[in-house]
């Protein structure tokens, strides 16, 4: 065998990782001042996804939306590639060990030999699901991190932002509850963040510093829920969506517009559904180097009762603008590049896919 063509089998083999690194890094790149975005209209009140994007823009510039870029871009493509390779592998091994593959089923429901749209969506969800829970649990510090580093400059001065309640008064609130007004805030010298928010590794030191190695999964709990049900649901979505284009169109393959549509409809719809649990788990994950005196929740349950008890369901989707609004384009781009890198792979490959 010569050298090219054993790149090209090892290439092959590892169509999935190759594929959902590319994927992931190019999604990265575009979504990361969005979900910078997002994180503090969960954590801090603005009165909108503008306000929110030009008061972070005036005080830290386009640099300060993409704060804590670094952790998630060198892991995006380890997580992702691993998120995909689970997921696949799970659907192999379900669709091996089914024990209703040769027909039947259990309470009318489909098997995992997906040969139709109800078993393509059962068989997605259930890896995903398994996927999730797998990356949130090896990805939870790193989120920690993120978090932090996305509202350094928020903590560091109180996070005074204007409120709906306060907008007839002029003052601002934060989420510890600080006010002023919004005259003085802005004529005030701006404080400096935290030295720990220095780098990426100061900031999971002093977490470790505070709370010890097990404070690095602080809300590990919310991100595995979150994730193991978001993914699910994002796979199931996509795999769904795409099968029933397909099965419309006659076609035995699928091309880049019914990528990006699938794409976008699982990014939308997984959003949705899930966006209290992350707003929580955000809200949950920035208290995590406070005094527990200066701690606004004891719990994430507490925290859920509050959010709804102050601001009812609209206040557990605080911030989801952001998310709907970069989900379509953002979700869309990264299956039509996976599928885009997959393809190409096998065809250099002279394989099939």
């Amino acid at each position: 065998m010569t050298v090219s063509a054993g790149w090209q089998t090892t290439l092959y083999e590892n169509r999935t990782l190759a594929s959902a690194i590319t994927a992931a890094v190019s999604g990265m790149l575009v979504g990361y001042p969005f979900d910078s975005l997002k994180t503090r209209m969960q954590t801090h009140y603005y009165p909108s996804l503008l306000a929110c994007a030009r008061r972070s823009i005036a005080e830290e510039g386009v640099r300060g939306l993409y704060r804590g870029l670094v952790p998630p871009l060198l892991t995006a493509s380890a997580a992702k590639s691993l998120s995909f390779s689970v997921f696949e592998q799970i659907k192999l091994w379900l669709r091996h060990h089914d024990p209703y593959k040769n027909g039947g089923s259990v309470l009318g429901m489909p098997n995992f030999q997906r040969t139709t749209v109800g078993s393509v969506a059962l068989t997605a969800a259930a890896s995903g699901s398994v996927s999730g829970a797998v990356i949130a649990a090896l990805c939870c510090p790193l989120e920690l991190v993120k978090v932090q580093m996305q509202l350094a400059n928020l903590m560091a001065k109180g996070t005074n932002v204007v409120t709906a309640a306060s907008k007839a008064t002029g003052q601002t609130t934060s989420l510890g509850g600080n006010s002023l007004t919004a005259e003085t805030h802005i004529r005030s010298q701006r404080p400096a963040p935290p030295r720990w928010t220095g780098s990426n590794f100061s900031v999971l030191q002093e977490i470790v510093r505070q709370r010890g190695a097990f404070g690095m999964y602080y809300g590990l709990h919310l991100h595995i829920v979150r994730d193991a049900s978001g993914t699910a649901i994002y796979f199931a979505s996509y795999e769904t969506v795409k099968e029933t284009l397909r099965r419309l169109t006659g076609s035995d393959t699928t091309g880049v517009l019914t990528h990006m549509l699938a794409g976008g409809t699982c990014g939308v719809v997984s959003w949705l559904l899930i966006f209290p649990i992350d707003l929580v788990k955000s809200t949950m994950q920035s208290q995590v180097l406070k005094p527990k005196n200066a701690q606004k929740y004891a719990s994430s349950w507490h925290c859920l009762r509050d959010i709804y008890a102050r601001l009812g369901m609209s206040g557990l989707y605080r911030g989801v603008s952001v998310s709907l609004i970069r989900a379509f384009p953002i979700h869309g781009l990264n299956f039509v590049v996976y599928e885009w890198a997959r393809a190409a792979i096998c065809r250099i490959a002279g394989r099939p896919e």
